[in-house]
């Protein structure tokens, strides 16, 4: 009944906004900012990001035993400040060089630890399918479903054991173990719509923490899809006019939307 109901049209990138603050939906579909893109974590966010999508094809190129692993990686960091205005125009003139300076100057120290956990998450046991996964990286690009009325594009599709499956780049800080549950999420969501067009069962996706190096490969499971089908009905009636109740957390006060936040109760918002 779900399914056949749903009229609003959802991205996939919505759900995941959505697991970070439901009101950040509410005002993000309604025209406001999402990011403040003048800041130095916003200039770490996109060259991490770059870097990320780089990996796959690094990996290929290089094996565990190859000196020459962590010059390529140095190499490949320090060209991505010249190719981030070129990719992210807009993004960039607002940023300025002197930002990305100390963004870059920042990132910097850590690409020893990045490429030595690069490595060491790819290289022993069953990790070594994660590297042949990873080396068959190919860009993403959309799909969508009428049956959820959800799009969204993966930053890499891979082949896992013949099935095409997502690939997402985070940039903020790794789980010890395991990933993130709003990354499992956001994996689920999108193994859902790329089932529709390889008409195989996507049974896992892969994470990268750019930041560490690290890589993930996440099952998914029954209930991540439920948990999707869930946040989809949420987001559909944020869409339509609810209002989220207002939730403190640590992050509050460095949100865009903090002056516009007020609090507020309706019948609606309990479902939130």
């Amino acid at each position: 009944m779900f399914l056949k109901k749903q009229k609003i049209k959802v991205n996939v990138s919505e759900l995941v906004l959505y697991l970070k603050c439901p009101r950040k939906v509410y005002y993000s579909c309604r025209g406001h900012e999402t990011l403040s893109k003048g800041t130095v974590p916003f200039a770490e966010h996109l060259v991490l990001k770059e870097l990320g999508l780089k990996f796959p094809d690094l990996l290929g190129r290089y094996s565990s035993k190859d000196d020459d692993f962590l010059v390529e990686l140095e190499t490949i960091f320090s060209g991505i400040s010249e190719e981030l205005p070129l990719i992210y125009p807009e993004e960039s003139a607002i940023i300025g060089q002197e930002i990305m300076d100390e963004a870059t100057s920042g990132l910097r120290s850590s690409i020893s630890e990045i490429g030595h956990n690069l490595l060491s998450s790819t290289v022993d046991g069953n990790a070594g399918k994660l590297r042949e996964q990873l080396m068959s990286a190919e860009p993403g690009h959309p799909f969508h479903s009428e049956k959820l009325g959800l799009s969204g594009i993966p930053d890499c599709i891979v082949d896992i054991s013949g099935t095409l499956s997502p690939l997402v780049v985070r940039t903020g800080q790794c789980p010890q173990s395991g990933v993130w549950s709003n990354d499992r999420l956001h994996i689920a969501s999108l193994a859902m719509l790329m089932e529709k067009d390889s008409g195989t069962l996507a049974s896992s996706g892969i994470v990268v923490y750019a930041r560490q190096g690290n890589v993930r490969n996440v099952n998914i499971r029954p209930n991540d899809r439920r948990q999707v089908l869930q946040v989809l009905g949420r987001v559909r009636r944020i869409r339509d006019g609810s209002l989220p109740d207002r939730k403190e957390s640590s992050f509050c006060g460095d949100c865009a939307y903090l002056e516009m936040c007020e609090v507020r109760s309706s019948l609606a918002s309990k479902f939130f």
